[in-house]
């Protein structure tokens, strides 16, 4: 249960001014257990993503509202913070969810700036029964954009069950007439390796989302393209339709990826970092990624808990440098069931296999040069 606070006294105390007017929320899940994948140890995982965070609102008057969001991630298993060793120009996500301020208003909207959840991510994953999380969620596409920096969101209020949001996402300034944020000239390095994008991969990024309620029946259509993606562009649909203790799911989503892959017989490397950073050349360069996916779901109320299940397919079509080009196709069944302990908290079992049609699509998507992969997930959830 979140619990709401005035004033609160850590906050405050921080910055030595009197937050009075503010009602804080803070919120939070602990989620960690057993994930065991062929080819793979026995491992400790989460499901849910582990977080806390703090969400505060102001009351304006005149039906304003000012709100702000930190949210920091972590691994369970080992008390690290989840952005460890994934740093962007040398810097980690201290706030590795949303951080960000905005002004909010019943009538016109919700506007806020900073570090945000991505629109079309945000929006199809509650069109997967297990939300894109553990074992088995869908398959992530290449351009997923979770949550997005140097972002400026508007979300829309309903309107007759209609609602829709819109997004501008920054880029950093990788000019080849300017220097980047550690004041190196990025037109004298072919790779930036710091971060892992080229050279000209500087464009600008935007997303668009249009949602629909009535009744039982949701529906969303997104589109996007990432900030640094060497404008990749990624789309999908999404519906879905609930009885009294069944909901059924369908979704579709097509990614052009331009960043492409460098594949080695042992390793991925996503974005693309130098070629000389190898230590031999058994590699494909592929160039760009086609992928389409569909997904059937479905959420069955049964006893205390709620059945998960869901077939999916993923089209990867990779164009290389020369040496080959990629068309697979891949499948992915899951099962699961959440059993619940309290409104809080819950213990929940999954299973799923995925036939990644080659070693080298099994090494893209899940880390292990296998052709395919049957997983079990057992664990615990607690929110508050």
């Amino acid at each position: 249960m979140k619990k709401t606070l005035i004033a609160l006294a850590v906050l405050g105390a921080a910055s030595g001014v009197a937050y009075a007017q503010t009602n804080v929320t803070i919120y939070g899940v602990v989620d960690t257990g057993y994930v065991k994948k062929t080819g793979q140890d026995l491992n400790m995982e989460e499901n849910v993503n582990n977080r806390i965070g703090f969400k505060g609102v102001e009351d304006l008057g005149g039906g304003l509202k000012a709100t702000f969001q930190l949210e920091r991630r972590f691994d369970l298993a080992d008390g690290r913070n989840k952005s460890n060793g994934k740093t962007v120009n040398g810097k980690d996500h201290e706030w590795d969810g949303g951080a960000n301020v905005g002004i909010k208003s019943d009538d016109w909207g919700w506007v806020r700036m900073g570090r945000m959840n991505g629109i079309a991510t945000e929006n199809i994953r509650k069109f997967d029964p297990f939300y894109q999380y553990g074992v088995g969620g869908m398959i992530d596409s290449t351009q997923r954009g979770v949550r997005r920096d140097r972002m400026l969101r508007y979300d829309s209020p309903e309107w007759a069950g209609f609602s829709f949001q819109a997004a501008y996402e920054l880029g950093r300034n990788m000019n080849d007439k300017s220097r980047d944020v550690d004041g190196v000239y990025v037109r004298d390095v072919d790779w930036d390796t710091r971060n892992g994008y080229s050279n000209g991969w500087d464009n600008d990024g935007y997303q668009l989302g249009l949602n629909y309620k009535y009744g039982g029946f949701a529906a969303t259509a997104n589109y996007q393209m990432l900030a640094d993606s060497n404008r990749s562009t990624l789309w999908n649909v999404g519906a879905s339709y609930s009885w009294d203790t069944v909901k059924v799911e369908a979704l579709y989503q097509y990614t052009k990826d331009k960043i492409g892959m460098l594949v080695t017989a042992d390793e991925t490397l996503n974005p693309k970092k130098a070629a000389s950073a190898l230590a031999d050349d058994d590699y494909v360069d592929y160039d760009s990624f086609e992928l389409q996916q569909a997904l059937l779901g479905l959420e069955w109320k049964l006893g205390p808990g709620r059945l998960n299940a869901s077939v999916q397919w993923l089209g990867v079509e990779g164009n290389g440098n020369g040496n080959k080009d990629l068309d697979e196709d891949v499948w992915k069944a899951a099962v699961g069931y959440t059993y619940n302990l309290s409104k809080r908290t819950s213990l929940y079992g999954i299973v799923a296999y995925t036939d990644w049609g080659s070693e080298e699509v099994g090494d893209m998507f899940d880390g292990i040069a296998q052709d395919s992969t049957t997983a079990v997930q057992l664990g615990i959830t607690h929110k508050f």
